[in-house]
This record gives structure tokens, sequence and C-alpha cells, in this order.
């Protein structure tokens, strides 16, 4: 009842979400229809483009927050100051009757490669300074010498800052949609979500058989799903936040506002989840009298937790500082965390491991949300901003040398398109020439993207949209405010349209666009006419998009993610290296984000291969093997990470000790997991990797693939793994049994050590087995 009643108020949340974001957006283009329609005169021959005033608004306030809104206005400045004053410039110089078709064509493509080459610009102000650098030489170029040279670009950053204006007003109309507080709502959620999985988890370790644990663990894997995707949305808000630092002040929000520490609250609960996926059989207690004092203190620190998330969530910090509230729970909380005596003394075999590993993830939980002493965010930020600074200034020192390969072939590649785009459109319809190139440049991204699902949802959003406008032209053809007022339940219907798996983001915008740039417009001639011109110069542009994306990145996702896969495996090699050493922890942690980022990356190219269309590939892509290894090499992240926090329970003196009596164990483990990743090298090497030529820059980093390559035995063999697990249980009970190791604490942070080797040998089992799969299937396919 508790799953379905969370659903609901999920999809209740959804549709009020995208309904409220359409009526924002109708509200922004509204103004815009209003001012250029029935506005002032002089403001109305202002604003010479309203098309594009549209286009910005759409851009800026397409699921905007106050703070988006902000942002994307000063953006907007900045855009209109690097692309309007150099062109009045160059036309007071030049002139516009002087340009044609191919001076045209260059000076585009050469100002997109100002604009598009610095790395440190914003994805929006790139799409909106090459919009305006196609309509000011484009159109400059169509109206001749009739343009004026200094007024033409001066109407185009007019238009643009209507359409940021009202951008800016809809997220202000009729209350402000703050990044805060949206934030501080999804905390919240965020929050009931991890006290019911808790609840949830807690009852399935305590469960008397396994179909009942089973129903708690599917109900637990639900809601982690929908905390996955609510962790998402605190992300994006996180930087429309900062541009809303008077919002913020009065929005005080708790300390789980924070989408860091939240995803640290996450990784325990994870652990706990992946633990209950381990335990053999129910229940996990067969003494009445211990099942009883088990259940009692996990139930009791259960309700500890959830009443320190609970009160963290509501707590309202100082903005210099945030000291946590002491939390008042009746009983001795001593004795409430001593659930160690409720099992056993120590763990006897692998099979008792995931008990323990289920309680220390439990009670690293309790410490993560026990935080008693001041934490000066000011300071973490202090520290952040020198680290960025220091950053900068390495950055501006070798700015020559930072000019990477990858960001020259993006500017090559906007600056051919937008060119051969300005060229082929002004040779098909000079009138309307701009609309293919403009098209091409407000389709920009700042990472790989599925270049032919991309192009196919952008065609037909804009058909969608171009016939939306007709039907509804012909319907309202005497009144204007009837075709307006037609795109309210279009704006709701595109709104679902960028969210759903078939369109996405980019179909959702192509079809707002399409529709308003016909609606939106008076005494151009016949609608058809133009919806039809429109179509052909955008298909003009996206198919000389694809083609140069094509030449300058033959290879696709469904071969670049092999050698993202070799390069994530590397780095795991050296993360498993490193992890069980006391000296190397920052190292170690500066390497298990970069594995997490690397991890990332290959989910973003499976998810690129998948929409892909097959014919240019010698075989199908097998997404299955693929996510299978992602879905390994992700838990694998999270294993490692919570052995560094076993690691650190561990202070250095004794773990010196420990180190002595485990350094055999270690060593043995690494040269068992060394083998393996030699042999899953060798066999993406056999597949259809090796036909990857040209790439040199990760070529390079994939040609020392033998690195730590050990004797090659039998590879994860069964019997060297269990005499590893036993080898180190027996040490561990050595530990206990001396003065130094009759800690409970030591007990857990060994026992959940002993449990992530056996995991990550078992993960590694998987990868093996995917990767074998993957090069069977790909022999079988040829």
């Amino acid at each position: 009842m508790a799953a379905t009643s969370t659903t609901n108020q999920d999809r209740r949340a959804m549709w009020f979400t995208r309904l409220a974001s359409a009526s924002r957006a109708a509200l922004a283009c509204s103004i815009v229809a209003y001012t250029t329609l029935y506005g002032p005169a002089t403001l109305r021959r202002l604003v010479a483009f309203p098309a594009f005033s549209y286009l910005t608004a759409t851009l800026i306030v397409t699921n905007a927050a106050l703070g988006d809104a902000v942002r994307g206005c000063c953006l907007v400045v900045f855009a209109t100051i690097q692309t309007v004053c150099p062109a009045m410039f160059l036309f007071w110089f030049i002139g516009p009757a002087k340009f044609s078709h191919i001076t045209t064509a260059v000076t585009v493509a050469l100002a997109s490669v100002v604009v598009v080459l610095p790395s440190s610009t914003h994805l929006l102000a790139k799409k909106i300074a090459l919009g305006q650098i196609v309509i000011i030489y484009v159109v400059g170029f169509i109206g001749g010498a009739h343009t004026d040279p200094l007024m033409h670009p001066l109407h185009v950053a007019a238009t643009t800052a209507l359409g940021a204006a009202a951008s800016l007003i809809a997220t202000l109309l009729p209350f402000p949609r703050l990044a805060s507080l949206q934030v501080k709502r999804k905390s919240k959620s965020v929050v009931e979500n991890m006290t019911e999985r808790l609840s949830l988890m807690v009852k399935a370790i305590l469960a008397e058989d396994r179909t009942m644990a089973a129903a708690s663990i599917s109900r637990a894997q639900f809601l982690s799903s929908s905390a996955t995707k609510l962790l998402h949305s605190i992300k994006l808000y996180q930087e429309s936040k900062q541009w809303e630092k008077f919002p913020l002040e009065i929005c005080k929000m708790g300390w789980l506002s924070n989408s860091e520490k939240l995803e640290d609250l996450e990784m325990a609960l994870n652990g706990m989840e992946l633990a209950l996926s381990k335990i053999p059989s129910y229940p996990i207690q067969n003494n009445p009298q211990n099942y009883q004092t088990l259940k009692h203190d996990l139930n009791t620190l259960e309700n500890q937790i959830t009443l320190s998330l609970k009160q963290a969530n509501t707590y309202f910090p100082p903005s210099d500082s945030v000291t946590f509230p002491e939390i008042n729970v009746d009983g001795n909380t001593a004795t409430v965390i001593n659930t160690l005596k409720s099992i056993q003394i120590t763990p006897t075999s692998h099979q008792d491991l995931p008990n323990f590993f289920f309680i220390f993830c439990m009670k690293l939980l309790y410490k993560k949300t026990q935080v008693k002493t001041p934490i000066k965010f000011k300071e973490e930020s202090k520290e952040k901003e020198i680290k960025n600074s220091t950053n900068k200034e390495k950055n501006r020192s070798t700015w020559v040398s930072s000019m990477n390969n990858q960001r020259v072939i993006t500017a090559l590649k906007c600056a051919i398109s937008l060119g051969i785009s300005v060229i082929l459109g002004l040779i098909y319809n000079k009138e309307n020439g701009f609309w293919g190139s403009l098209a091409v440049a407000v389709s920009i991204a700042s990472n790989r993207e599925p270049t032919f699902k991309v192009a196919n949802i952008k065609v037909h959003g804009t058909m969608l949209g171009s016939i939306f406008g007709i039907l509804s032209f012909v319907l309202f053809k005497k009144f204007l405010i009837g075709r307006l007022l037609c795109l309210l339940p279009w704006f709701v219907f595109t709104s679902f349209l960028q969210h759903s798996t078939m369109y996405g983001s980019a179909g959702g915008i192509s079809a707002i666009v399409g529709a308003l740039v016909v609606l939106g417009r008076t005494n151009y001639g016949s609608p058809k006419e133009f919806a039809f011109e429109r179509m052909i110069e955008t298909f003009i542009g996206i198919s000389i998009s694809v083609v140069v994306d094509i030449i300058f990145q033959p290879k696709r996702a469904s071969k670049l993610v092999k050698i993202q896969l070799i390069l994530s495996l590397q780095l795991l090699q050296k993360c498993i290296n490193d992890s069980f050493c006391y000296e190397s922890s920052t190292i170690m942690e500066k390497d298990l984000q970069g594995l997490r980022t690397q991890v990332i990356e290959v989910k973003k190219l499976i998810d690129e291969a998948e929409v892909e269309p097959n014919f240019l590939f010698l075989h199908p892509f097998h997404g299955d093997s693929h996510l299978k290894m992602f879905n390994s090499l992700s838990k694998m992240v999270g294993l490692l990470a919570l052995n560094g926090e076993a690691m650190n329970n561990l202070k250095e003196g004794l773990w010196r000790k420990v180190g002595e009596k485990l350094e055999g164990d270690f060593e043995k483990f690494k040269e068992i997991m060394a083998n393996g990743f030699v042999t899953f090298y060798e066999n993406l090497r056999s597949s259809s990797l090796k036909s990857l030529k040209g790439d040199e820059s990760k070529e390079d980093n994939c040609a020392d693939i033998e690195m730590g390559e050990a004797q090659r035995i039998e590879v994860m063999d069964e019997i060297e793994k269990e005499k590893l697990i036993n080898s180190f249980l027996q040490h561990l009970g050595e530990i206990v049994e001396s003065k130094d190791g009759k800690s409970e604490e030591i007990i857990l942070s060994l026992s959940a050590m002993a449990f992530c080797l056996n995991s990550l040998m078992k993960e590694m089992e998987e990868v093996g087995e995917a990767i074998r799969e993957l090069v069977e299937w790909e022999k079988s396919s040829f």
C-alpha cells in the first residue's frame, strides 16, 4: 500500500510539474506575442524578429526556476555583447551591401568559432549567440543595401532581450518558482523515501522466511529507483540555487538539501540493499532470544536514524555555519547500537558476512545523520573557491595547450555546418534562407549525442509544430486571439513530449518553435507556403549537421563504449591496488571519483548506442551485455567506497597492526583480480574493438592494458576465492582475540572489508561473463 501511495503521489506531482512548466512557457510566449502584435509601434519596430524572441523565451523558460531565468538573462547579455558589438563594427566598416553568399557564410563560420571554442562559456549562451550571428549576418545579407549597419544588430539585441524579459516575468508570475523551494520539497521527498526504504529493509532482515523478505526487498528496490530520480532533480536545481541568493536566505533549508550529503546517505542505503540480496537464508537468527534482542536493537536504531533525518531536513541553520541539534531518544544509545552481540562474536563463514555488512552500513547511516560538530559551509566554499581560482589561473597560463582536439573539432563542426547551411539555404530560398542555419545554431550540444536520433526527432518535431500551426491558422484564419489560444493546449502537450522517450527535449522544443513561428506572426504571406519553406530549410540544416558530424566523428558509440570500458577497467584496477593501503586513502578517494565519472560515461555511450540505427555498423549493438557490465561496475564503485569507509574507521596505529596480519590476504586478492583484468582486456581486444583506429588520445590510454599482469592461472577460480575468504576470516578471528581487536567497531569494519572483497570478486565474475557473452555474440553475428 505504501508503494502504491508513493506511486500515486509521484504521478500527481509529475502532472502538476508538467502543467506548471507548460503554463509558464505559454505565459512567456504570450508576453512576446502581445508585445509584438499589440505593443507600442516604436517597440514593435525595434523587435524586428519576433520568431527569435519566441525561441529565446522557450530556451530559457522551459523547466526553469527563477534562478535559471536570472542566469538566462545574464547569459543573454553576455551573448549579445559578444555578437552585436563586433557585428556593428563589421557592418559599419564593410557594409551589408558588399556581402555575398560566400563571404556571409565565411563570416558566420568564423564568428561561430569564436563563440564555440571557449570551454567556459555556458551552452545556453552559445546557442543564443549563434542564433544572433545567423540572424545578424544572413538577414543582413538578405536585406542588402536596405540593411541599416547599426540599427540591424540593435534590432536583434532588442529581439533577444524581449524573449529573456518574458521568460523572467513568466517565472515570477503568479508567484516565483524558486529553485530553493523545489530543492526543499524534493529533499523532504527523499527523506520520506529513505525512511520508508530503511523500514522495509529492517523488516526484510528480520523476516522469518524468504518470501516475506523478498516482498520487502522488492518494494525497497522500487523506491530506490524513485530516489535516484529525485536526487537527479536536486542536482539540476543546485546551480539555479546559486542565482537565488536573496530568496535562499528567506527560505533557509536543512543540511539535507545538499545533493552530495544525500548521495552519501544513499551510499549506505545501497550497501544495506546489497547485503540483503546476499543473505543465504532466513531467519538470520535461529535462537529466539537472540532474534528478539536483534529485532529490538535494529528497530531502535532505525527510529534514531528516522528521527535524525526528519530533524535534519526541517532544521534551518544560520547562513555562515551549521551546528546540528542533539538528537534526544529514549533509551541508552550505547546499548542500542551495540547490535553485534545479538548476532555472534565474529563471522565464521562467508555466509555470515551479509548480516555484518548490513549492520555496518546501518551504523554508517546512523553516523552520517548524527553530526554534532559545527560544519563550516562557508569555509568549505572558500576552499573550493581557492581551488577553482588556482585551476583557473593554471588554465589561463596554459590556454593554448589546453585547446584539446575535442574542443577544436566541436568548433570546426559547428563552423562548417553553419557555413554550408547558409550557402545552401540562400541558394534554395533567399528570403527564408536563414532558417536552416538557425536550426543548426540552436542545436549545438555540450556532449556527444545520438546523431541520427536527434536529427530525426528534430525534423519530426518541426513537422508536428508546423502542421499544428497550419491547422490552427485554417480554423481561426481571421481571429488572431483564437490562433494564440490554440497554443495553450499545444504547450501542455509538448511539455509531456519533452519528457518522453520518443522525442525528448530536442523534439519537444522543435515542436513548440514550429507552431510558434507559424501562429505568432502577421503580414508574412501564406502560412502554408511559409511552413513548407521552413521545413525544407530546417531539413537542409539538420542534414548538413548530420553529414558533418559523421565526417568528424565516424566512430559511433557502439564502438567507443568498448574503449570506455577498457579505460574504466584500468582505473578500477588502480583503485583496487590502492584500496587496502592506509597511506594512499587520499589518492584513492580522488581515483574513485574519477572511476565514478568513467562509469557514468560508459552508461551515456550505452544509451546513445541503443537508440542509434544499426545500418551504419557491422552488427547490431548488444545492449544487454553492456548493461550487465555497467551494473557490475557501478556496484564495484559502491563497494570500494564502502570499503574505504571501513578502513577510515580503523585508526592509523591499529591499521598498521591489522595490515601486517592481513597483508598476505590483500596481496592474494589483488593477484586474483589482476588475472581477471588481464583476461578481460584480451577478450575485449579480440572483439570488434581491434577494428578501431584513429582515436589516438584514447588508444594511447588503452595501449598499456597489460599493467599489473600476473601469471596466467584459472581466472576467478572458486577454490582460490574460498581459500582467500576463509584465510581472511581466520585472521580476523585472531585479531579479535588480541587485546587490540575487542572493539565492536573493529569487528564490523573488518567484516565489512571481507564482504567487500568477496562481493568485488563476484562482480568481477559478472563482468567476465558479460564480456564472454558479448564476444560470442559478436562472433555469431558476422
